[in-house]
C-alpha cells in the first residue's frame, strides 16, 4: 500500500529536513499601507513579476546542480534516482498581503511584526509563536500540494531605498533564513542566487564566510555534516572552494556552475558514503517478514507478507531529529 500524508516517521513541524522530492515555496510579498509607517515602497507589476523570476530562478539551481552532481557523472547514461521539484505558489505574490508597517525602513528584527501580518491573513495567527504559526501555514500548504516539505519566502519591496537593505541595529542587513522549513527574507533587490543562497539555509547548510559567523566547528544537517569549507578550516593547505554558501567571487563561481562545496551539500543531505548513487538518507533496506510455501495443486510457491521502509538516524544537532524517509514501497516483484 502507498502511504499518504507526511513522510515516514515526520510530524507535521518537520517541513524541510532535506533537501530532495517535491518541495512547496509559498512567496509572499507584504504591502504596506501607511497606517503606521509611512508608505515609501509599492509593488506593481514589473517589480511583482521580477521578485517572482528571481525565485524562480534561485529555486532552479537547485534542481539545477542535483542534475549536475559529481559522484553521478562518471556514468555516461545516468539514470535518475533522486528528484526535486519546487512548488511555487505565488498567490500572495500576485495579491500583496496589506502591513501597517514597511519592512525595509525596519530593522531586520521587527519581521515579527508584519509576518504576523501575513499570518492573519493566511488564518494561521494564533497565541502561538510565529515559528508555530508559520510551520503549521508550511504543512498547510504541504498538504495541500501533497508534498514532502514546504517553506516560505518574504521578498522585502526595496525599489526606492537609498541601500536596499533593513535599518542598522537589527541583527540581519539583507537577506536572512530560519532553518527547518520556516522561511526566509530577502530584499527584492538581491540577486536570484542570493534566494538560492537563502534557502539552503533552510535546509540547514551553514555559512562558509567569515562575517557571517559561519565556522569550521558548525555542525549541521541529518548527518550532522561538519563546515569543512569555512573560511577558518584550519588545515594545513586548505584553500576554500566555490560554493553556495560562501560569498563574492567563490559564490560567483558556484553559482555559474551549479555546484556547492561538498560539506554545504552534505548537510542539505546530498551524501553518497558508498558511492552507489543513492544519497545515504534514502540508503536504508526495506523489511519485508512473511512466509510461503509450494502448492503442489496450483503449482504455484505462494507468499504472504509485509514490507516497509525503515529510516537512517536522524543526527542532526538542530530541528526535532526525528527519523524521516519520503521513500515508498510501491510495488512488489
Amino acid at each position: 500500500m502507498m502511504l499518504t500524508g507526511l513522510p515516514y516517521g515526520a510530524l507535521p513541524e518537520d517541513t524541510a529536513e532535506y533537501m530532495l522530492g517535491d518541495i512547496v515555496v509559498t512567496v509572499v510579498l507584504m504591502e504596506s499601507n501607511g497606517v503606521v509607517d509611512t508608505s515609501t515602497e509599492d509593488w506593481n507589476q514589473n517589480t511583482i513579476n521580477a521578485a517572482k523570476a528571481k525565485v524562480q530562478e534561485g529555486m532552479q539551481w537547485w534542481e539545477d546542480a542535483l542534475a549536475n552532481y559529481g559522484p553521478w557523472l562518471s556514468d555516461p547514461t545516468p539514470t535518475p534516482v533522486h528528484s526535486l521539484n519546487f512548488i511555487l505558489d505565488f498567490q500572495y505574490a500576485d495579491q500583496p498581503v496589506q502591513t501597517d508597517y514597511e519592512p525595509i525602513s525596519r530593522i531586520s528584527n521587527d519581521y515579527v511584526l508584519w509576518v504576523d501580518d501575513f499570518l492573519e491573513v493566511a488564518g494561521f495567527d494564533t497565541p502561538a509563536t510565529i515559528d508555530s504559526d508559520i510551520r503549521a501555514f508550511n504543512h498547510s500548504q504541504r498538504e495541500a500540494y501533497d508534498a514532502d516539505w514546504a517553506f516560505t519566502i518574504f521578498v522585502v519591496n526595496d525599489e526606492v531605498d537609498v541601500n536596499g537593505r533593513f535599518e542598522p541595529g537589527g541583527d540581519f542587513q539583507r537577506a536572512f533564513a530560519f532553518s527547518g522549513g520556516r522561511f526566509l527574507i530577502s530584499p527584492a533587490g538581491r540577486p536570484a542566487s542570493t534566494f538560492a543562497h537563502e534557502t539552503g539555509h533552510i535546509f540547514y547548510a551553514r555559512d562558509e564566510y567569515e562575517t557571517s559567523g559561519g565556522s569550521y566547528t558548525d555542525r549541521r544537517g541529518y548527518y550532522n555534516s561538519q563546515n569543512l569549507n569555512a573560511w577558518d578550516n584550519p588545515d594545513a593547505g586548505f584553500v576554500q572552494a566555490a560554493s553556495l554558501m560562501a560569498s563574492d567571487d567563490l559564490l560567483d563561481a558556484a553559482y555559474a556552475a551549479d555546484i556547492s562545496s561538498e560539506s554545504s551539500l552534505a548537510m542539505v543531505g546530498w551524501q553518497d558514503s558508498d558511492g552507489d548513487g543513492v544519497f545515504d538518507v534514502l540508503d536504508v533496506p526495506l523489511t519485508l517478514t512473511g512466509y510461503g510455501y509450494y502448492d503442489p495443486v496450483s503449482g504455484l510457491y505462494k507468499f504472504q507478507g509485509h514490507s516497509s521502509v525503515n529510516t537512517l538516524p536522524n543526527a542532526n544537532g538542530s530541528g526535532r531529529q526525528n527519523d524521516i524517509t519520503i521513500n515508498e514501497v510501491s510495488v512488489a516483484e
